[in-house]
């Protein structure tokens, strides 16, 4: 077990491995008291988001007299894909922190505390969380997803101006289009905006990946007859739970895209079935990706304790039944009393436990609530063209 002390010596990486708080916006959102991980602190993000995307994209809408327009096309309060990015995805990956931050502390102290990590490994462990917090704080890495975000919405709002028809994003005549002012909002500021939220994610991701797979390189102290069958491992699938929303929010935004694409190009949301098991396929792979890095291990651990307790296994019952079995019979109270017996069943336990290890820190199954979350927000989009009876039923199949 790991010293009373090791809490303190955690301090260097920040005690509570904080790799979805702070980061190099940390400093421009000081003035305006964004910061903090109170609920509070995490509402006012939430409530600037708001004020700074959908309420202007309405205003300057009504302006130019595209908030409710003559039909759908031209009514930007009609449009579902500004819900369910504005409204849904970004609060739900502002909120989402929360969540993630609670898991990835108690996986960082679990690894100290319950002695995973060896004594002589513990400062490897440590700078490597130190260094992952560093790339956190980047400003290399912030320059790259503000350019990258940019880029994205630039092409984009160049692509809807050449291409989209005219609505309540794109004015003019054939060949004069021009960015509305909501549009000009949507694609400068929001779209960024929410860019920046993804590609953050997606970055601190990344570091995620690269602290399991440093970890898993070092020599934990794996147990293959642990009761919870991953070796002492399966404390690693409690961060399922905590993507299950920001995931919930990418697909949302998917889904509210292709929601505008069937309600106003006639498109089917069956031609993009293969496309949607792909998103949701990659979205529990980058979740679930990471942990697959302490497979070599934990399948190290299972064979060296197969072969071991098998070798032990066979002396005890050999001994066993030399005293027992080679010999005239014995008193039966005896028998009851001596602690053969029971010696003889642990280590048939032990053995089983080792057999039935599972040699990753996770269940399949625990991929289903995250699976569901990334499907879920495609449903009512599916309900556009099919009864949703139609889709429980489906759903209901596929379960059974």
């Amino acid at each position: 077990m790991a010293e009373p002390g090791s809490r303190r010596e955690s301090g260097a990486a920040e005690a509570h491995f904080a790799l979805f708080d702070n980061g190099p916006f940390t400093p421009l959102q000081v003035p305006l008291r964004l910061t903090g991980t109170e609920q509070h602190h995490v509402r006012r993000r939430i409530i600037a988001v708001v004020l700074l995307t959908w309420i202007p994209l309405v205003v300057l809408a009504a302006l130019q007299g595209t908030a409710i327009g003559p039909d759908r096309r031209h009514s930007m309060l009609l449009d579902p894909a500004m819900y369910a990015r504005y409204l849904v995805a970004m609060p739900l990956l502002i909120y989402a922190t929360t969540g993630v931050r609670r898991k990835l502390r108690a996986i960082f102290f679990h690894f100290l505390d319950s002695g995973l990590v060896r004594e002589q490994d513990r400062q490897a462990f440590l700078d490597n969380t130190t260094a992952i917090l560093k790339w956190r704080d980047s400003k290399i890495a912030a320059v790259v997803i503000v350019a990258m975000a940019i880029v994205k919405s630039v092409t984009v709002g160049n692509f809807s101006v050449a291409e989209m028809s005219d609505s309540w994003r794109v004015m003019g005549a054939v060949g004069h289009q021009s960015l509305s002012y909501a549009g000009w909002w949507q694609f400068a500021v929001c779209d960024t905006l929410y860019s920046i939220l993804v590609l953050q994610l997606i970055y601190r991701l990344a570091l995620l990946w690269r602290f399991f797979g440093k970890t898993a390189q070092l020599d934990l102290h794996l147990d293959a007859a642990h009761p919870d069958g991953a070796g002492g491992l399966a404390f690693l699938g409690i961060i399922f739970s905590s993507f299950r929303v920001p995931l919930f929010a990418i697909a949302a935004s998917a889904a509210g895209a292709l929601a505008n694409l069937m309600l106003y190009m006639g498109v089917s949301f069956k031609d993009f079935r293969w496309a949607i098991g792909a998103l949701v396929v990659g979205l529990v792979a980058i979740v679930s990706g990471p942990l697959v890095f302490f497979n070599p291990q934990l399948r190290r651990a299972k064979e060296r304790a197969v072969l071991g307790c098998g070798a032990l296994s066979g002396r005890q019952l050999q001994a066993f039944e030399n005293k027992w079995l080679d010999r005239t019979p014995r008193d039966a109270r005896e028998m009851l009393e001596a602690p053969d017996f029971s010696a003889v069943a642990d280590l048939n336990t032990t053995v089983a436990n080792a057999r039935s290890m599972n040699t990753l820190p996770f269940r399949l199954k625990q991929l289903l609530p995250v699976a569901f979350a990334a499907l879920l927000p495609f449903v009512p989009v599916a309900a556009i063209e099919t009864p949703l009876t139609e889709i429980f039923k489906a759903m209901l199949k596929l379960v059974g």
